[in-house]
């Protein structure tokens, strides 16, 4: 019987000289086949990115949803919230980039 490490048909790794058959084994990959993956790669990422935007965009425009307004803000020296009066909230809304970009709906 084989030891455990090393597989049953005597295959060993020469670089390591441990009798690992996985270890002696080399991937050739084309740089053609590299760029596809990294094509598949850059597609699935900038679907993510385009689907989150797109959902939110739609709960806001077509489901009537509101846009979240920040109610405070959180002090990390003391790990405090500090909540903001009713002017200050409508204040730093209306001042927000997010505000002067979109709209306040």
């Amino acid at each position: 019987m084989a030891p455990i490490n090393k597989p049953r048909n005597g295959a060993g790794s020469k670089k390591t000289g441990s009798g690992s058959y996985y270890k002696s084994q080399n991937a050739t990959v084309s740089p053609e086949q590299l760029r596809k993956v990294r094509g598949y790669q850059m597609m699935v990422a900038g679907t993510i990115f385009l689907l989150i935007p797109s959902f939110e965009l739609y709960r806001r425009l077509y489901a009537g949803g509101e846009r979240r307004i920040q109610i405070g803000e959180f002090n990390p020296v003391d790990g405090s919230i500090k909540e903001w009066e009713e002017e200050e909230k409508i204040r730093n809304f209306k001042e927000s980039w997010l505000t002067k970009l979109f709209g306040e709906k």
